[in-house]
């Protein structure tokens, strides 16, 4: 049981390990120090700042570390959904080239290199690395494995594994590989037309989010200072306590509604929650400033 739990955590560390490094060290920790920082901040405005000075000052503040804990990490996770769109786009011209060398009598190892001196964009670096271990005699199946998982990408790690079980068991690796860069084409196309009809969902889905901000901004313009007055019976105070509430409740109401709408609109319109963190960064921030906003 030791051993096995052993290894199971290896295998776990392992996971982080390799997620972890899929991001620029320096853009993680800072995007981390950024979010910790503002973090702190919102936690000092809610508990000192608050009782010392003006609400329109405590508001601004309690907005300003918000976006600091959130955008940077929303921004690291798009940057990395755009490099995997980038990797995925090139990884079929890299396979292409690849067969083309092979197609000329070179050698597996001789056309990885050949295909190497070509540009292809982020996927470069990670082809360089698995050309000098090859250099270093590690077996191609050894390095191109070792690539798929530095890249950590589903579509990338499949392709890899079909490509090292033809070389491995004796087939035409060349064939393989043109079918694999030719279904990774279809795939990506398949992808941009989907982009393309979604689009007007994903506008609709706008379009419906602002009307549940307008519907918002409704109430708390016009209800709550109905139920604030003394004509409803009891005293104002208490019903200032009550409108003060709603009025919180229905700011948090609009950052869980744009929230949940941008993931959903970034699920829908590129294939990936990683995409709808944009989107929701936005809607939310919309929501919360809006309904801000009208009870100022």
């Amino acid at each position: 049981m030791g051993k096995s739990d052993k290894g199971q955590s290896n295998k776990f560390k392992t996971k982080i390990d390799l997620i972890i490094n899929q991001y620029n060290r320096k853009e993680l920790n800072a995007a981390i120090t950024i979010s910790i920082v503002c973090l702190i901040l919102f936690l000092f405005n809610h508990f000192v700042l608050s009782r010392l000075l003006l609400p329109f000052m405590t508001i601004f503040i309690m907005l300003f570390s918000v976006i600091g804990m959130v955008v940077p990490l929303i921004l690291l996770q798009y940057r990395h959904f755009q490099k995997m769109k980038n990797i995925e786009s090139n990884f079929p011209n890299f396979i292409k080239a690849i067969s083309e060398g092979l197609s000329s009598n070179m050698s597996l190892p001789q056309s990885v290199k050949y295909a190497a001196k070509s540009n292809f964009g982020k996927l470069s670096p990670y082809i360089d690395r698995m050309v000098s271990q090859m250099s270093w005699g590690i077996s191609f199946e050894k390095a191109f494995k070792g690539m798929a998982d530095s890249i950590n990408n589903r579509l990338i790690t499949r392709a890899t594994s079909t490509i090292i079980e033809a070389h491995t068991y004796g087939g035409k690796i060349s064939n393989a590989m043109t079918a694999i860069g030719k279904s990774i084409t279809d795939i990506e196309k398949l992808r941009r037309e989907r982009i393309s009809s979604i689009s007007s969902q994903m506008m609709q889905g706008y379009v419906i989010f602002f009307v549940f901000i307008g519907v918002m901004i409704g109430l708390v313009v016009f209800l709550l200072p109905i139920l604030g007055s003394d004509t409803l019976g009891g005293s104002g105070v208490a019903n200032a306590d009550l409108v003060a509430q709603y009025t919180v409740k229905f700011r948090h109401l609009s950052v869980i509604q744009g929230f949940f709408s941008g993931i959903a609109i970034g699920k829908l319109s590129e294939g990936s929650i990683s995409a709808g963190f944009k989107h929701a960064a936005i809607m939310s921030f919309i929501g919360y400033a809006a309904l801000l906003l009208a009870t100022l």
